[in-house]
């Protein structure tokens, strides 16, 4: 019966470990833009430093509040002494006082023979065995508001720790973003590429056509092999870069880089209506960075606060209760008592005072560097929109200038089928549509993460 179940556990054990070791690590194929902010902030390592900053705000809560509530201790100790202290008295009146009958002749009395051992007794003072337990409480009762005021900047300081990851998601969705989109254009560059590839390779059958038929010369048919050399080559680039693109986002992701994935997505335009002076209004409200700074400010005047108390006096109240107990007593000893305690400081070598310049100093360093981030807040407001009308401006702009080039290099087509022009002018019509396309992607990436830029720096969504 116990070799069956000991077999049997075998069995089973085996069996988890193999499908512990069986079960593959979770793969990512084709990702969207809500995919890549998912696993970003499940698994980006700058906000998972960031929560733990968190926690530890939370454990400086506790910590803080831990000082309003009373404080109770107890303590014991056993002490066995081998020796126990001894006195020798005089037997006679004993301690040093005369009998009742020798009251009259105080003056009178015989002095104790030392060398007589009847006049002497041998006393012991103490036990071998003592145990001795003490319970303590103490609680504090006024101490101008050191506590409380050390209390409420924990908590100021939780909230700036709260404001502190909401800005690490902030910057961490920008940089998806950048690196999503970073893949998705560097995916449409290679069918860009690949066009352009696909149009040399008609140019160039073109060209040995007309030249067999002796319509063109030699001229044209190299031109155009040089000019698919140059195309293929761009495209193996295009691929290149690809890749670079895709092993920066896995990083960003914490993905393995030898795991392969793919992007999804599209250059979708969201118009804005916000004017420039709303955007910077509602960056001076949302952002998290400004919050952060006047929580800052708020736990300076705190600490300011605290320290210029350092030098007045604090009432707590106390009491404790004390047991002991010996061999020799018959009895347990209970002592119990309570009061009030008052602590002056007289002098402590000008401590405080150093601490209130120290305070001080360190507040008007956090009011400054307040400024300074609200003026960079404006600033990378303003730099963000103007980029934004830049990028559409540049979509507007594309979008004419990409249907023309491609009715020019339809045109131009049939012109050189006709002889009409040379190998040389229809190159040049496909490279303006290739480069139309590549500033029309480009300007609809510009605007994409332009957008998430702005957003980014007012500290809100646009809808």
């Amino acid at each position: 019966m116990n070799r069956c179940r000991f077999r049997y556990s075998i069995w089973v054990g085996t069996f988890l470990l193999i499908l512990q070791f069986s079960i593959p690590a979770q793969e990512y194929n084709e990702l969207t833009l809500e995919d890549s902010l998912e696993i970003a902030q499940t698994d980006n390592l700058a906000i998972q430093s960031a929560k733990q900053k968190l926690i530890a705000a939370k454990s400086q809560i506790n910590l803080a509040q831990s000082a309003l509530l009373p404080r109770l201790s107890a303590n014991g100790n056993y002490t066995y002494f081998k020796d126990i202290q001894k006195s020798v008295i005089q037997a006679d009146g004993g301690f040093g006082f005369p009998t009742p009958g020798q009251q009259g002749e105080m003056n009178q009395m015989d002095s104790p023979d030392p060398d007589n051992e009847a006049d002497l007794i041998e006393l012991e003072f103490g036990a071998h065995h003592n145990v001795q337990g003490t319970l303590n409480l103490t609680q504090p009762i006024f101490a101008w508001g050191r506590i409380y005021n050390n209390y409420k900047a924990a908590k100021i300081g939780y909230s700036a720790v709260e404001e502190e990851l909401t800005s690490a998601y902030e910057s961490l969705r920008l940089t998806v973003y950048e690196a999503f989109y970073r893949v998705l254009i560097a995916q449409e560059f290679v069918k860009v590429a690949k066009q352009s590839v696909e149009l040399v390779e008609l140019q160039l059958m073109i060209a040995e056509n007309s030249f067999a038929a002796g319509v063109t010369t030699n001229f044209d048919v190299l031109r155009a092999k040089v000019q698919l050399a140059n195309a293929k080559s761009q495209l193996i680039q295009a691929k290149n870069r690809v890749q670079t693109a895709k092993d920066s986002y896995k990083n960003i992701l914490n993905i393995p880089l030898a795991q392969d994935i793919s992007v999804k997505g599209s250059f979708q335009i969201q118009l804005i209506e916000n004017k420039l002076d709303e955007l910077i209004s509602i960056a001076m409200t949302h952002r998290p960075e400004v919050k952060q700074s006047n929580l800052n400010e708020q736990i300076g005047e705190k600490q300011l606060s605290i320290a210029k108390t350092q030098n007045l006096p604090d009432l707590a109240f106390f009491s404790n209760y004390q047991i002991s107990h010996s061999e020799r007593l018959t009895e347990m000893n209970r002592i119990w008592s309570l009061g009030l305690q008052i602590n002056v400081p007289i002098f402590d070598g000008f401590a405080s005072r150093a601490g209130v310049k120290q305070s001080e100093s360190t507040l008007r360093q956090i009011e400054l560097s307040s400024k300074q981030i609200k003026s960079s807040v404006e600033f990378e407001v303003r730099s963000s929109y103007l980029a934004l009308l830049e990028a559409k401006t540049l979509i507007d702009v594309q979008k004419e200038t990409v249907a023309q080039a491609e009715a020019s290099v339809s045109l131009a087509n049939l012109q050189f089928k006709s002889g009409i022009i040379t190998t040389v002018e229809l190159t040049d019509a496909q490279l303006a549509l290739l480069q139309a396309n590549v500033n029309r992607l480009q300007a609809q990436h510009d605007y994409v993460v332009g957008l998430a830029k702005l957003e980014k720096a007012i500290g809100q969504r646009i809808q």
